[in-house]
């Protein structure tokens, strides 16, 4: 799940090149000037940045500390708004991440406790069309799956990557997920307000970094390995609100043989894979004055290989538990990659997080995760105890 590194900098030069960024988005949102609320314009400009304070307490490979960051920069074009045609979007998303790696030289774990490490990059991150007819939906360009499949709007408070792609599908196939996507082909269909069903079709092997840098290199005319995802999803309605959600998704990828891409199939791998999963979210009460409402979330995932056969995770979020608009947000959760014996044993992370906004803008974020069997190495290691301190801006 974790992309190889360039040449290695020390904490205070990325920590100093992160405020640059952060610099550099304001600028950037000074010269856009401010949102436009009435959304007439046809073009529209965010950025975000993201910075993680980490440390490895005890356990894992070895205690330390560490930073790393990410900004990304989204660029959007309405062609409505243009005067052009109805439903048209494109979107161009630039990203750069830098600084520690912490599940690679710190914890050692399998399912990568931050969601934002991939080393020093500055790449291509999405390229995209969609048009909307009526009830369909077409996307095709350069994509990021886990905008579109297996996502969770609970889960996504949270730090580990497998509250985001789980292991099953992140860590055992090449899929167009942070930090390198590949072009695709995305349809959607809306039946009616409570069923959707989505399809998509990837190249599935992403080129890794160390050949392809910028991630402007996609092999379009190889025709080995690809990715199909099929996604239905329901939603149940409370209080005239869909904030119940169910989504039962399956897989297929044809593995890679080229050693440029990542996750090539080894020889004691099979050709292909298939996997099934499920994602389920529900709004479970709201407390005092609507300002507080409580919701858990599930994930499933399961797949014939002979490593990381399954994954389990569960959680919950109370929002509002301390700011009166209800912005804050206290989170607790569990992610469970599931080995076979004669791989490793299972490892399970466990994860308590606050989020809370000190301004519009600009959140803060403690984070501490307990992993139990940290398996992203080939030795057996103590199980570690993280914490990170995560720092977001969001214009």
């Amino acid at each position: 799940m974790i992309q190889p590194t360039k040449k290695a900098h020390n904490n205070s030069d990325i920590l100093t090149a992160g405020i640059l960024i952060i610099a550099f988005l304001l600028s950037v949102r000074a010269v856009a000037g401010p949102p436009d609320k009435g959304g007439s314009s046809a073009w529209k400009l965010d950025a975000t940045y993201k910075g993680d304070f980490a440390a490895n307490f005890r356990g894992g490979i070895k205690s330390g500390a560490t930073y790393l960051g990410l900004a990304d920069v989204f660029l959007y074009f309405n062609t409505q708004k243009a005067g052009l045609w109805h439903g048209g979007e494109f979107l161009l998303h630039g990203a750069d991440s830098h600084g520690g790696m912490p599940s690679a030289k710190l914890i050692g774990d399998y399912q990568v406790a931050s969601d934002i490490e991939a080393g020093n990059h500055t790449f291509l991150y999405e390229l995209w069309f969609r048009q909307t007819i009526s009830q369909v939906t077409i996307i095709i360009g350069l994509q990021d799956m886990n905008s579109e499949f297996a996502n969770c709007d609970v889960s996504s408070v949270f730090l580990n990557s497998s509250f985001g792609v789980h292991s099953v599908i992140g860590a055992n196939i090449g899929a167009p997920i942070f930090p390198l996507t590949s072009p695709g082909l995305t349809l959607g269909w809306n039946a009616n307000r409570n069923i959707s069903f989505e399809t998509a079709v990837y190249q599935g092997c992403p080129v890794d970094f160390s050949s392809n840098p910028h991630n402007l290199r996609w092999h379009l005319d190889d025709p080995d390995g690809f990715l199909w995802v099929a996604e239905s999803r329901f939603y149940l309605e409370t209080n005239n609100q869909q904030n119940n959600v169910f989504k039962v998704g399956a897989f297929y990828h044809q593995h890679c043989e080229d050693e440029d891409f990542i996750n090539q199939g080894l020889s004691s791998d099979p050709k292909n894979d298939y996997g099934f999963y499920l994602v389920g979210e529900n709004h479970m009460a709201t407390l005092k004055n609507n300002r507080r409402n409580l919701n858990t979330f599930y994930q499933l995932g399961l797949t014939p290989r002979d490593n990381n056969f399954g994954y389990i995770g569960a959680g919950g979020s109370l929002s509002g538990l301390l700011s009166k608009d209800g912005s804050d947000v206290l989170g607790l959760a569990m992610a469970r990659a599931l080995m076979t014996k004669s791989t490793e044993k299972d490892e399970t992370a466990f994860e308590l997080t606050w989020k809370v906004q000190l301004t519009k803008p600009v959140y803060l974020q403690p984070d501490i995760q307990y992993i139990i069997h940290p398996g992203g190495t080939d030795v057996s290691l103590k199980n570690a105890v993280a914490g990170f301190l995560r720092l977001g801006l969001e214009l």
